[in-house]
């Protein structure tokens, strides 16, 4: 027995320096931020008045700065390399459908949450990507969301973080990957869909030990919801003809109808890429219902490094893990309640 509590104590000192990483990380992706509004609104007045200017900035301490020193803390950490599997192009295009249908379901549950609490609040409840991304150049978004973010976030949260957890066994690393990346997002409705695509993603790289096919997935996800959505309602002047249909419903003004039919063409446009995104999710969503039975994490974890009988109390009842949480947690309230 006494051998016994001191692995656990072992363990659990093991998952709390990895809370205290990521959570350490997070600190300072803030703090560096803060100071860089600081000093960008005291010497570059006019980049940060600039809704894209601003952005690359923040963007820019974020994955220049502050995500690399958080990589280094987690590197510190002894981790297990994961043995490496190849996926064929086939499954590769199968896995994307399955993570498209996965964030499309993630973010109706997110959505529907937030509509809830906005009417309990009585004030609606902002999605702060969206609007930032709806302000921003499209080649910024793509540059940043499309390759910066998808890259360093495996990284973080694929490689480093499921490596380190890994040797307790799969189905603790991949809990891991999708619940710290999903905090990482901040706010309720980036977190529902961000938890359920972590997870898939944390799958795919404890079964292959391949980063490329993770990022590659990311990417693929982050292009069509960010970069392409966007663009197509843009082009389409589809956010045009919604304002202009609401301008003639509100004033009954013949006027607008000439505006109104000039934009029916962009409508049919995105309507048709709508269907088409619904169609992808559809699908996605009913393969990964035909193929649920092979969603088994069932490597065993090593005898030495086996969290026993009470995993959740050893993985999370430690102070790093439940700082880490209680951080990301307090920024997801302090969204909500703007």
């Amino acid at each position: 027995m006494p051998g016994g509590n001191y692995g656990k104590r072992n363990q659990k000192t093991h998952f709390s320096k990895i809370g205290f990483a990521y959570l350490a990380g997070s600190i300072v992706i803030y703090a560096v931020q803060f100071l860089a509004a600081m000093a960008g609104k005291k010497f570059v007045p006019g980049v940060m008045a600039d809704a894209n200017g601003s952005f690359i900035l923040l963007m820019l301490t974020m994955y220049g700065i502050s995500m690399p020193f958080m990589g280094w803390l987690v590197s510190r950490i002894p981790a297990q390399k994961i043995e490496e599997r190849k996926m064929t192009a086939g499954q590769w295009i199968i896995a994307f459908l399955m993570c498209y249908g996965l964030m499309y379901a993630g973010n109706l549950i997110g959505t529907a949450l937030t509509f809830g609490i906005g009417m309990v609040k009585g004030t609606g409840v902002d999605n702060p990507m969206l609007s930032t991304v709806m302000q921003l150049n499209p080649w910024v978004t793509f540059v940043i969301a499309v390759l910066i973010a998808p890259t360093a976030e495996e990284l973080l949260f694929r490689k480093l973080l499921t490596e380190r957890i890994v040797k307790y066994g799969e189905l603790p690393a991949v809990l891991a990957s999708g619940l710290f990346f999903g905090l990482f997002h901040g706010n309720l409705n980036q977190f529902s869909y961000a938890f359920l695509l972590g997870l898939f993603l944390g799958f795919i790289y404890v079964k292959t030990g391949k980063l490329g096919y993770t990022i590659g997935l990311h990417m693929a996800i982050n292009f069509i919801g960010s970069s392409l959505g966007t663009w197509m309602l843009r082009v389409t002047g589809y956010m045009d003809t919604m304002e202009t249909l609401t301008e003639f419903l509100n004033t009954r003004n013949l006027t607008v109808l000439g505006d109104l039919g000039n934009g029916m063409v962009g409508m049919f446009i995105f309507g048709s890429y709508a269907s088409l995104i619904l169609m992808m999710a559809g699908a996605g969503l009913i393969l990964m219902w035909l193929n649920r039975k092979k969603f088994v994490c069932c490597a065993p974890a090593e005898k030495v490094a086996s969290l026993g009988k009470k995993k959740v109390a050893v993985m999370i009842g430690n102070p790093g893990i439940l700082l880490y949480g209680a951080f990301w947690i307090g920024i997801m309230i302090w969204q909500l309640l703007q």
